[in-house]
C-alpha cells in the first residue's frame, strides 16, 4: 500500500482500497473485544491511512472520473476507520487526520460546499478527539475561508485563535 502513495496511477486510490479491503476481510467479524495485538492494530491503521494517502496524492492530471472516486473513497476510509469492525478501539489518530484534510484540499474545488462542511466535520472530530497538532490547525486554516476558521471558532475563547490559543483539550492526544 505504501508504494502506491506515491505513484502516478490516476486509479491507485481505488487499487489501495481494493488492497485494504481484502485486508480486512481476512478478519474475523468483531465479537465484542479486542483481540487484535497492538502491533496487528498498528498495521491496520497505517493501511488505513495509506489509502487515504494514495487518495489525497491523485494526481491533478488524472481526470475528473479519477479524481472523484478517489474523494468519494477518502470519505469512505475516514468513515470506515470510524466504525471498524476488526476492533471497536480503532479510529482516525493525528496522521489520519492531516491526511484526510490535505485530500480534501487536493480533491474539492476551493469554496465548496462539500470541502468547506468535510474540513470542519474531520477538525471536528480531530479536536473531540484530542488529535489536533500546528501542522492539522494549519492545514484547517490554509484551506479554509476566514468565515469558516470564525464560524469553527465561535464559542470558545479563542484569543487571537492562534494554534498556542486553542484549547489543550483539542492537542490530549496529539504527538508533536
Amino acid at each position: 500500500l505504501n508504494s502506491l502513495e506515491h505513484t502516478k496511477d490516476p486509479d491507485k486510490a481505488a487499487r489501495a482500497k481494493s488492497i485494504l479491503d481484502r485486508f480486512i476481510a481476512s478478519f474475523p467479524a468483531e465479537s465484542g473485544i479486542s483481540t487484535i495485538d497492538t502491533q496487528m492494530k498498528d498495521n491496520i491503521q497505517g493501511a488505513y491511512n495509506s489509502v487515504l494517502a494514495a487518495c489525497a496524492y491523485t494526481p491533478s492530471n488524472a481526470g475528473d472520473q479519477a479524481r472523484n472516486n478517489a474523494a468519494r473513497i477518502l470519505v469512505e476510509t475516514l468513515r470506515d476507520l470510524n466504525n471498524s469492525k476488526v476492533d471497536a478501539t480503532l479510529g482516525p489518530n493525528q496522521e489520519s487526520f492531516s491526511i484526510f484534510l490535505q485530500g480534501c484540499t487536493h480533491l474539492f474545488q476551493p469554496g465548496s460546499s462539500d470541502r468547506s462542511i468535510l474540513m470542519r466535520s474531520a477538525l471536528q472530530e480531530c479536536c473531540e478527539k484530542g488529535f489536533l497538532t500546528a501542522k492539522i490547525w494549519d492545514k484547517f486554516c490554509n484551506a479554509s475561508s476566514d468565515e469558516d476558521v470564525q464560524s469553527f471558532l465561535s464559542g470558545i475563547e479563542k484569543g487571537d485563535g492562534s494554534f498556542a490559543t486553542l484549547p489543550s483539550g483539542w492537542k490530549r492526544n496529539a504527538s508533536p
